[in-house]
């Protein structure tokens, strides 16, 4: 028998709904479309890309954890996310590395800038941008040969030794990301041990200042 529940003269039917004087069907599904995530955009798949945007906030309790929701909220592609000091007493300045469209980056800025705690935010592009990221590697090292390769290796890189034991040594490398793999690529042979990355800092070319 199928299951009918009457209802203000709707009779609703297993499996689909219908008016009960014969009327059109009454549809099962809303017409309109699902509500869609916090900055999704119909940017065509393929027009990701890398950006890198700096805010200077006020150092106080709780504006981090505030800037870090708006990320979450946001749902932010980040593949890095550094916080330092910078020339102003009592401020923070946070670099995010995320990878996603550019609509989708410049409504995610736009939340970041209501922020109480954020004093300004920008949106680097990569042709106006000097960007950095240090990198310590620490390398196996069981024989002076060894350790005389490592060194040499890392002198082509830029690269120099901030620590020495019997088993290991441990290499201070700054420079682009690209070199930073690159240095860590190479270094595979011979057996990593650890490495830690600040991830990426940027500024302005020139005298422009980036806040």
């Amino acid at each position: 028998m199928t299951d009918q529940t009457q209802l203000g003269g709707v009779s609703s039917v297993q499996g689909g709904a219908r008016q009960k004087d014969g009327a059109s069907p009454v549809p099962t599904a809303p017409p309109w479309p699902p509500i869609e995530r916090p900055g999704q955009t119909d940017a065509p798949a393929g027009t990701d890309r890398s950006h890198t945007i700096v805010v200077l906030a006020y150092d106080r309790h709780g504006a981090l954890d505030r800037i870090v929701g708006v990320l979450r909220r946001r749902r932010a592609k980040m593949q890095a996310f550094a916080i330092g000091r910078n020339e102003f007493p009592g401020m923070m300045r946070i670099t995010i590395v995320m990878n996603d469209s550019e609509v989708a980056v410049e409504q995610l800025v736009e939340q970041l800038r209501k922020i109480v705690d954020v004093q300004h935010v920008v949106n680097l592009s990569s042709e106006q941008t000097v960007a950095r990221e240090l990198a310590l590697i620490k390398v196996n090292s069981n024989d002076s040969q060894h350790s005389n390769e490592i060194i040499e290796l890392a002198n082509q890189f830029g690269a120099h030794v901030v620590d020495v034991t019997q088993q290991t040594l441990t290499l201070e490398v700054t420079g682009s990301e690209e070199k930073v793999e690159n240095l860590v690529h190479s270094l595979q042979s011979f057996g990593i041990r650890e490495v830690a990355r600040t991830g990426r800092v940027a500024m302005t070319r020139g005298v422009e200042q980036s806040i």
